[in-house]
């Protein structure tokens, strides 16, 4: 009676000149995709950018709209509050001051006087006068061009926004 053997012994493997090729293969769709993926810093910093706008923007509406309810929307100077914390506003938006930029969106911030300070918050806030917030992502310091900047003239009905994002 004739035994058949289940289990083959023909152990067929790699070569090692298929080995060699198989890396050079994946060394090159390596150096390929690298620069891709080696940008994401900037990627992240514009999109962070991004969101900060949409949100100052719906900040901004929200805080009309309770001005306006309240009839004060029209209002040279006035204050609301929001999230249980207190918002100047101006012409029925928010005042450009650091404080109310922190008070009226989520995020932590750090106001920064020091124009070569690195930002270690989320956010570092520098103020002018009381008509200009900038504002600059986590990682870059003031004398980068890669900031948000918040503007209301005095007696402006609307506040600018503005994204500058070629440094980031």
């Amino acid at each position: 009676m004739k035994k058949f053997n289940l289990i083959e012994s023909n152990n067929a493997g790699f070569t090692l000149i298929e080995m060699v090729v198989v890396i050079i293969i994946l060394a090159v769709l390596a150096i390929i995709a690298a620069p891709k993926f080696l940008n994401l810093k900037t990627d992240a910093s514009i999109a962070s950018l991004d969101s900060l706008e949409a949100a100052i923007k719906s900040a901004n509406s929200i805080v009309y709209s309770k001005l306006a309810i309240e009839g004060k929307e029209k209002l040279s100077s006035s204050s609301i509050e929001l999230n249980g914390e207190t918002i100047t506003t101006s012409f029925g938006f928010i005042s450009p001051t650091a404080d109310n930029i922190e008070n009226a969106i989520e995020g932590s911030f750090e106001q920064v006087n020091n124009l070569n300070a690195e930002i270690t918050a989320d956010w570092g806030t520098f103020e002018i006068a009381g008509i200009l917030v900038l504002l600059f992502p986590k990682g870059y310091t003031f004398t980068d061009t890669c900031y948000f900047f918040y503007l209301a003239f005095p007696g402006a009905t609307e506040p600018s926004f503005f994204a500058n994002q070629t440094g980031c």
